[in-house]
């Protein structure tokens, strides 16, 4: 028997329970370096482990769902320790000589399968049209308008073109629902659109908002000024923002266990939220939290992800009842010790553990604690006092200790926000909003000419999306200049950034 916990090895066959289909996959190991593996999601789904003397007929997955056209999944991950979940089989030659050219973030769970038997499963008629026309060049006439009949997103311009009576049938590549106002017209006539699975709703004007009779399994919804929503049976994700009513209430009328819900900024939650049988929970842009107001209503947690403005949280101690809990994820978040964090300790199912940007003293316990202990380990930028006190309000705080910034241009980036700042609160002309937006723009262009251009993807939408805040705080009441100009401003004086 491997034993749990070890490296893995070329040619090494897996089992994994998927628990949505109450059945076992194989996943089987293509490269194994320190640090890096390579897997393969192979073609076996049975009530029980797969032997190992059928290993050597095994093949890859082929995925057939949307747009896959038979290509099998295989990824990278940086991880090399096998998680406790993964069942050793056997070993045998690599079922496919294919490189990997995918990263994943982390160990395949199932969800692959999940996937792949939920398409086989949908209406046939509909599958075979998807697969006619998501690379066809045919085009479908709405109102004055003309699309590709392989559109794929739902959205308002489709909807007011149709004059509010679409018929999804004419698009048979949807696979997304992107819709604003109480347009319930709509909403019923998906009850038969069994590909449309992905939903971002934004309604304040919706109080109730029933979508039991539809098939989306992801859904996005501003809760602003909603009371009541019926989940769909096939929901596996939630995500809520907006301001949330004090009394909302989710009803989902089936019992079915795993679905995720995401809170993107701290709401009040109130009982009504534990109907839904959640088993993955994230709150997002905490202040103060108290996890023993909150955890109990979510007795069946898997994983729990906290995220702060930073913030502070306290009642660690209900951890402790949390027996099924296995992957935890604090950041920006502080208020406790190493004392506190000694709960973890009680708590068997615990797999994952990442901590980024807390305290000191807690953090350097945790990483004593469990080195060695954990499927997953990652404390980083622990925080002490001074740097609290001195970071609290500056929201380039997540840049220092990042590895991809210089500690240089972190504290430079600070101190301008606080300038910018400054500048846009004394701003009483449009002349001087725009000059201290050009400032602002201008210290980031020598920033990165200094320290090799360290600015990518990620650092360029910060810049853009701090102006964007500061913008609202400072200069929105104003009516001095438009956010659309500040930010137009400072995308023609970057450089090439």
């Amino acid at each position: 028997m491997k034993k749990i916990g070890s490296l893995p090895e070329n040619g090494a066959v897996y089992g994994v329970y998927a628990e949505g289909l109450g059945k076992y996959g194989a996943y089987q190991i293509l490269e194994a370096e320190k640090g890096s593996i390579c897997y393969v999601v192979l073609d076996y789904l049975e009530t029980e482990l797969p032997k190992e003397e059928i290993l050597s007929t095994l093949k890859p997955l082929k995925q057939e769902r949307y747009r896959y056209h038979g290509a099998i999944d295989i990824k990278y991950i940086s991880n090399d320790r096998v998680p406790r979940d993964y069942r050793f089989i056997g070993v045998c030659p690599p079922v496919t000589e294919k490189k990997c050219n995918t990263f994943s973030g982390d160990w395949a769970d199932g969800r692959e399968y999940e996937y792949e038997e939920n398409w086989k499963i949908s209406n046939e008629h509909q599958r075979a049209e998807y697969k006619k026309y998501i690379n066809s060049g045919d085009r479908v006439k709405i109102g004055i308008e003309t699309y590709s009949k392989n559109y794929g997103r739902l959205n308002m311009k489709l909807y007011e073109a149709a004059g509010g009576k679409l018929n999804p049938e004419l698009f048979p590549c949807m696979s997304y629902a992107e819709l604003e106002g109480p347009v319930h017209d709509i909403i019923n006539s998906l009850s038969g659109a069994e590909l449309i699975i992905k939903l971002r709703w934004d309604s304040p004007e919706t109080e109730v908002l029933d979508l039991r009779n539809t098939h989306f399994s992801d859904l996005d919804i501003d809760g602003t000024g909603v009371k009541k929503i019926y989940l769909p049976s096939k929901a596996r994700s939630l995500t809520l923002r907006g301001t949330l009513d004090s009394e909302l209430e989710i009803i989902r009328e089936d019992s079915k266990p795993g679905i995720s819900l995401a809170i993107v900024t701290q709401q009040e939650i109130n009982s009504n939220f534990s109907l839904i049988n959640v088993s993955s929970l994230r709150i997002g842009e905490i202040s103060e939290l108290d996890l023993k107001e909150i955890l109990p209503l979510f007795p069946g947690l898997r994983q729990l992800s906290l995220n702060g403005k930073p913030g502070y949280i306290k009642g660690l101690e209900a951890l402790r009842e949390m027996k099924q809990l296995r992957s935890i994820l604090i950041g920006s978040l502080f208020g406790y010790t190493a004392e506190d964090l000694k709960v973890l300790e009680e708590l068997p199912e615990l797999r994952k553990l990442y901590m980024e940007c807390i305290p000191k003293e807690a953090g350097a316990a945790a990483k004593k604690t469990w080195k060695g202990k954990l499927d997953s380990l990652d404390v980083r930028m622990l925080r002490g006092d001074d740097w609290l006190k001195d970071n609290l309000d500056n929201p380039f705080r997540h840049w220092d200790g990042n590895g991809f910034v210089p500690d240089g241009a972190f504290k430079k980036a600070k101190d301008q926000y606080k300038k910018t700042k400054k500048a846009f609160l004394k701003a009483e002309s449009k002349e001087m909003a725009v000059l201290a937006v050009k400032e602002y723009g201008e210290v980031f262009n020598r920033l990165n000419r200094r320290y090799n251009e360290f600015i990518e993807t990620e650092e360029r939408e910060d810049i853009f999306s701090i102006l964007g805040e500061l913008y609202k705080e400072c200069l929105s009441s104003k009516d001095l200049i438009s956010k659309d100009e500040v930010i137009n401003i400072l995308d023609g004086i970057r450089d090439d950034w």
